[in-house]
């Protein structure tokens, strides 16, 4: 099998990607799968939980919309995915991501509390029902059930850090890399960092001609984030530029004339963030 990951998703016919809540598949690998069904890859995206612990941004649902918050945000998921060109979806603990024999089974959203900045730990009001909770195993065979029946070429999930170390992020990389093992499926593991350490084995592609579409889908989850602009907009008014291109998120430049280099974003605790529109990749070994 090879090792590089970018030869690994030319040749796929098919891909699977992990994340763990609504708005994981856009704000981490929007670009990414974007890009994969631009190209004609047949994309398939598998959800762990329905992000119901989320906080919701003020004035994002009318008075007047009495749905459960997993509801609004299964909408804002089906939006996504479809402007993203995503194949099928489907929430892991329901068939066909669902060991055989068993009743389905619902993986709530963990929560989460700020450590430090940027890093996310455990949340102290997580209930036995939840992601980070539930026996790993079970969720493991409900992977491995979905990975049986759809066969994809490749799956794609966080790599051990879970992006910004959410307890539910760490936790789809172990039940992937798990599911992955036993199926001998290859895992291709994206870079949690924008600019991680040499030696980490990650390498990095950009993704010209997705940023509009991106920008669409990550706009789509109006009750958990609000698209402030294009990052290069703010660069450009208080940035830097260099000889190589424009600096975006953690160093990384795009060499792309006229290329958008990320998505400004403000979550809805406030803090300031960059989707960015290239992806770091490496094969798990």
């Amino acid at each position: 099998m090879t090792t590089d990951p970018w030869l690994l998703l030319e040749d796929a016919a098919t891909v699977l990607a992990v994340h763990a809540h609504p708005d994981d598949e856009s704000l981490s690998t929007g670009a990414l799968l974007a890009s994969l069904a631009g190209a004609g890859t047949r994309v398939e995206l598998l959800t762990a939980t329905r992000g119901e612990e989320g906080e919701v941004v003020p004035g994002s649902v009318p008075p007047e919309d009495t749905r459960p918050l997993e509801q609004i945000r299964d909408a804002e998921i089906d939006a996504a995915t479809s402007i993203l060109g995503i194949a099928a979806r489907c929430m892991l603990g329901t068939a066909p991501a669902l060991a055989a024999g068993v009743a389905p089974r619902t993986y709530r959203d963990s929560g989460m509390q700020w450590i430090r900045e940027g890093l996310a730990g455990p949340s102290d009001t997580a209930g036995e029902d939840s992601f980070t909770h539930r026996p790993l195993e079970e969720a493991v065979d409900d992977l491995v059930a979905l990975i049986q029946e759809r066969r994809p070429d490749t799956v794609i999930g966080y790599d051990d850090e879970g992006t910004y170390g959410h307890p539910d992020h760490v936790r789809a990389h172990h039940v992937t890399a798990a599911a992955c093992a036993r199926t001998g499926t290859p895992m291709i593991e994206v870079s949690s960092a924008p600019d991680p350490a040499a030696d980490a084995g990650f390498t990095w592609r950009d993704h010209p001609g997705v940023a509009d579409v991106v920008r669409r889908a990550v706009d789509s989850y109006r009750t958990q984030l609000t698209v402030v602009g294009w990052a290069d907009e703010e660069q450009s008014a208080g940035g830097t530029e260099s000889a190589g291109g424009t600096e975006s998120a953690g160093g990384i430049k795009s060499t792309t004339a006229g290329e958008k280099t990320g998505i400004s974003i403000r979550h809805v605790g406030g803090q300031d963030d960059v989707v960015l529109l290239r992806t770091g990749l490496r094969v798990r070994g």
